[in-house]
């Protein structure tokens, strides 16, 4: 992943981040909690008691400390239902933020490039069945690493994003998630489109149908692809204006928004450009 996100720097140098899917996850009532930490006196201890207050018991910890900040990985044991309460707890401390939850995935992000995302992360290391990785130009929004992408909605687990373009109708869909309870942390399209996405995953939808169904109310130039604990989903906006091409292979699948990502696999697999409007879904076996 992190050798095609190198052939892609061009397209932007802000921000790098992947989301990678483990393959064996965590125990049945355990979830996977990535927290951004001001690296100061006091700042660990308000978290544990964060945690603590919400009702979940920290299994483990992994500290990596990088520019004055944590990147930090807790193992915890809680309750679905209480996640929505972790998050709020972490975030009031206003010493550390949520970066993602997961019970196979975690999201690893920061500003700069996506060798230096592989030097202070080692990447290339973890062991995982499928991912998602993203380099950024910002064009609208913030540089910082919660405006880097992947983006997840935190009240769904194992669900990330990346995305290329505008959503035009931004405003008309945000407020009307809005009403639904939905909260954004962000301006960002990427953000929303991930809400959108969960909206209609609470509501019963089947990826495919998730994708299909925002083409049809998402207005704009733009292609995204969005990954779930067991599969691959992506979509080309309705005019064909931002590019998404495809490597099927025996043994890999892959996409991208430039050919030269995808001719890191040699001839073992034929690569195509998705065609307006196209929804792809993969599944992992």
């Amino acid at each position: 992943m992190i050798t095609m996100m190198e052939n892609l720097q061009h397209r932007g140098k802000d921000s790098a981040g992947v989301a990678v899917y483990g393959r064996e996850g965590v125990q049945d009532d355990e979830y996977i909690i990535k927290i951004f930490t001001k690296d100061v006196v006091g700042a660990l201890s308000k978290v544990s008691t964060a945690l603590a207050s919400a009702g979940a018991d920290i299994r483990s910890i992994r500290i990596n400390t990088l520019r004055g900040f944590g990147f930090d990985k807790y193992i915890v044991r809680i309750h679905k239902e209480r996640l929505s309460d972790v998050v709020e707890r972490i975030n009031a401390t206003g010493l550390a933020k949520v970066i993602s939850i997961g019970k196979k995935m975690e999201i690893i992000k920061d500003i700069g490039l996506a060798e230096e995302l592989e030097k202070n992360f080692k990447i290339s290391e973890m062991i995982g069945t499928h991912g998602l990785g993203h380099v950024r130009f910002s064009t609208e929004s913030g540089v910082d690493i919660f405006h880097a992408h992947p983006f997840q909605s935190l009240k769904y687990p194992d669900i990330a994003l990346v995305h290329n373009g505008q959503i035009t109708n931004y405003w008309k869909i945000r407020e009307k998630l809005e009403r639904t309870g939905v909260s954004f942390e962000t301006e960002n399209d990427s953000e929303l489109i991930v809400h959108y996405v969960v909206e209609m995953i609470n509501k019963g939808y089947s990826l495919e149908e998730i994708l299909r169904n925002s083409v049809k109310e998402l207005d704009g130039p733009f292609s995204y692809i969005i990954s779930t604990s067991d599969s691959i989903g992506m979509v080309r906006d309705k005019l064909g204006l931002r590019p998404l091409l495809i490597f099927e292979g025996e043994k890999i699948k892959a996409a991208a928004s430039e050919e030269s990502a995808l001719r890191i696999f040699g001839d073992s697999g034929r690569i195509r450009g998705l065609r307006p409007g196209e929804v792809v879904c993969w599944k992992r076996n």
